[in-house]
């Protein structure tokens, strides 16, 4: 057969490098003849490593062998009724497995008894053993893999799809919620609504000099007695022009020396506050002469010869320069960090003024029984109302 000439369908590149290769390494032996036994030898050296690379190319490449796996082992142990052949195998799963499995916690007599109970049960070892292996090698140590994804024999389950049940409950608690927040607004309401109720009802109350009508508790309870006279119902007004006289809010102005009426003058001077007080906590401006803040008193004072005075009308403070102060704004020490007042701060005043509108009560309507012998009301859920009314 013709393997060398090429362009056949028999030829075979590297076979025909095989024979070239023979042919070579005759040819050297044949011109080396006539010398020397260890230089014939170091001459066809080289022609017989190449003639062994020609033939290695030739041969395919060997498979690999695959790793010993724990759980194949201890499969096939617990499948052994002989009992020589059983301990072998033991012994072998112990040189390979028994360092690693203890240097993870396993225990090798519990995986045996694991597996017999698992292959007993018909249950898979990938729930009770772990998935170690051991390279081919025979050298290289155990390692642990994650545990093997079983193949499904079976069809898929469909899932049906979650059927949504409104919580009427709270899509009701949203409405409520949604229903009873209102816009704020810098205008006063003019008539009741859900969560406003108005109150013109007031008191008049005089604290230093300043008379200021104010809603009391009691001004803010409506009461109405039916045609009958066996009950009344009693409602809470949340909303006063005039402000409530329990809800009380502190505020410190900062009044700009150009806000005030003449700062200059030696008689008079006045400025508007933000909102109108019912009382004063402090008022103090700065001596330009001795370089210190100077309280003023509310008039009339019991030392007029120590102190400036001021009067209030509404929102409009004015003071009395009777004493001589030279009042300007306040320096450089009055403007960091311990005092932090504005640039041109001319006056300083600490007051109470009142909230229009009191959150503490609800605005429902309660209607009790009156009791015309013992004189007084009853209900029961709102006992506490016989005590208040």
């Amino acid at each position: 057969m013709d393997t060398k000439t090429s362009g056949l369908a028999g030829v075979n590149e590297l076979f025909n490098n095989i024979l070239k290769k023979i042919e070579s390494t005759a040819e050297t032996m044949k011109a080396n003849i006539q010398e020397d036994a260890s230089k014939a030898a170091a001459a066809i050296e080289g022609d017989l490593s190449a003639l062994t690379g020609e033939l290695r190319s030739l041969v395919p490449q060997g498979l690999e062998l695959p790793n010993i796996n724990l759980q194949s082992q201890l499969s096939s142990l617990s499948g052994i009724s002989d009992p020589t052949q059983a301990a072998n195998l033991l012994s072998s799963i112990t040189s390979s497995f028994g360092t690693e499995l203890s240097a993870s916690g396993f225990d090798l007599g519990t995986l045996v008894s694991d597996t017999k109970a698992a292959i007993a049960g018909g249950t898979s070892l990938s729930f009770s053993i772990p998935n170690f292996e051991k390279p081919a090698d025979g050298v290289s140590a155990a390692f642990q893999k994650a545990v093997a994804v079983k193949i499904p024999d079976k069809d898929t389950v469909k899932e049906t799809a979650a059927t949504f049940v409104e919580n009427t409950k709270l899509t009701a608690a949203k409405s409520t919620a949604s229903s009873s927040v209102i816009s704020v607004s810098t205008t006063p309401p003019t008539e009741d609504t859900k969560q406003i109720k108005i109150t013109e009802k007031s008191t008049n109350v005089t604290q230093q000099g300043i008379t200021s009508k104010v809603t009391t508790s009691k001004n803010a309870v409506v009461t109405t007695t039916t045609s009958g006279g066996g009950s009344k119902t009693i409602s809470r007004k949340n909303f006063s022009e005039n402000g409530f006289v329990t809800k009380q809010i502190r505020v410190t102005e900062y009044i700009h020396v150009d806000d005030v009426d003449d700062p200059l003058s030696d008689a008079e001077m006045s400025f508007e506050l933000s909102s109108k007080p019912i009382r004063i906590g402090k008022l103090k401006g700065f001596d330009l002469t001795t370089k210190r803040s100077k309280t003023i008193r509310s008039f009339p004072t019991r030392h007029p010869d120590r102190f400036d005075t001021f009067v209030v009308n509404g929102k409009k403070i004015t003071i009395s320069n009777s004493i001589g102060i030279d009042y300007d704004e306040f320096d450089e020490n009055f403007l960091g960090k311990d005092y932090g007042y504005p640039d041109g701060t001319m006056f300083v005043v600490s007051y109470y003024t009142l909230s229009n509108y009191d959150p503490d009560y609800k605005t429902d309507e309660v209607e009790v029984w009156y009791d015309n012998k013992k004189k007084k009301f009853s209900h029961p859920k709102y006992n506490i109302l016989q005590t208040r009314l």
